[in-house]
């Protein structure tokens, strides 16, 4: 993960916190998803999104997110989950507020309907029925098969 300084995020020893957005963009009962391999070589799916900056809303963020990583222009539509969590190992411990919104793009037909790349980033449509099966991250998202209809708080943090 690439930081600048602008982006809303402070570490503390092997702790770090920050504010993302994240964005689903759904076509045809699908939702587009960042494709990407771990350190032990297996495939996972997250939400495209970044990190907020300073003096920047999660909205405002998550298109200039969807620009820098698709060259797409995308609207926001409605909030679907606002996200406290945590990931990591001990010795590199994350912990996050992630807005997730609901996209739309007037580009939206111009995408490809199999997987491709931009640049270093490769994205692939996941059928909503299929999220259970599918290694999604954040988890929550995984385990849904339909959107919300009300904005939903998810915490996964053990307190």
């Amino acid at each position: 993960m690439t930081e600048e300084a602008d982006d809303l995020l402070f570490k503390r020893d092997n702790r770090t916190f920050n504010v993302r957005t994240s964005g689903l963009l759904v076509r045809d009962e699908k939702a587009l998803f960042h494709h990407s391999i771990d350190d032990n070589g297996q495939s996972y799916f997250a939400l495209v999104g970044g990190k907020v900056k300073f003096g920047e809303s999660s909205v405002s963020a998550i298109k200039r997110e969807y620009q820098e990583e698709l060259h797409l222009d995308v609207l926001p539509k409605r909030l679907l989950w606002v996200m406290e969590h945590q990931f990591g190992t001990p010795e590199d411990m994350w912990q996050q507020v992630n807005f997730v919104h609901l996209l739309d793009s007037p580009q939206l037909a111009n995408l490809p309907n199999e997987r491709f790349s931009i640049g270093r980033h490769t994205f692939e449509w996941i059928n909503l029925k299929d999220f259970p099966v599918m290694p999604i991250y954040p988890a929550v998202i995984g385990q849904s098969t339909t959107l919300p209809t009300a904005v939903q708080y998810v915490n996964d943090i053990d307190d």
